[in-house]
């Protein structure tokens, strides 16, 4: 029972990572071609998150670079050390879903979770690095 419980839930953070994040992340168009081609196989879909996470870590870095320019001395402090334990969290909070059910999914569960917290991180440091903020 308890196994069911734990893959239930790992499904369920899985379908909320895939879905709600692909309607509020900047994914790239090529991230939906791959996903769509990935016929459900989990090394497929793996390969397609793989790279996703790579570009939406150089927009995430790209967002941090340009919010650093626009800030004081004071804030850029900040911002590096929120961005320090932001980077734990994320690391922290998708490491849990890497052994959950000890399935196939949690593989997927793990690099959803990255991708996502990633790309929304991204976001919010393109949102704070505009102008006229």
């Amino acid at each position: 029972m308890q196994s069911i419980k734990s893959w239930l839930l790992a499904s369920a953070i899985t379908l909320f990572s895939l879905g709600a994040g692909a309607t509020e992340n900047s994914y790239s168009e090529a991230y939906g071609e791959c996903m769509d081609a990935s016929n459900g196989l989990t090394l497929n879909m793996l390969d397609c998150i793989d790279s996703e996470l790579k570009r939406q870590d150089a927009r995430l870095n790209q967002s941090y670079k340009a919010a650093m320019q626009g800030l004081t001395t004071e804030q850029q402090r900040q911002l590096r050390d929120a961005q320090r334990l932001w980077i734990k969290f994320r690391d922290t909070d998708c490491a849990l879903l890497s052994d959950l059910t000890g399935g196939t999914i949690d593989s997927l569960n793990s690099a959803s979770c990255l991708l996502d917290r990633t790309g929304r991180r991204a976001d919010d440091l393109a949102w704070l690095a505009a102008p006229g903020l």
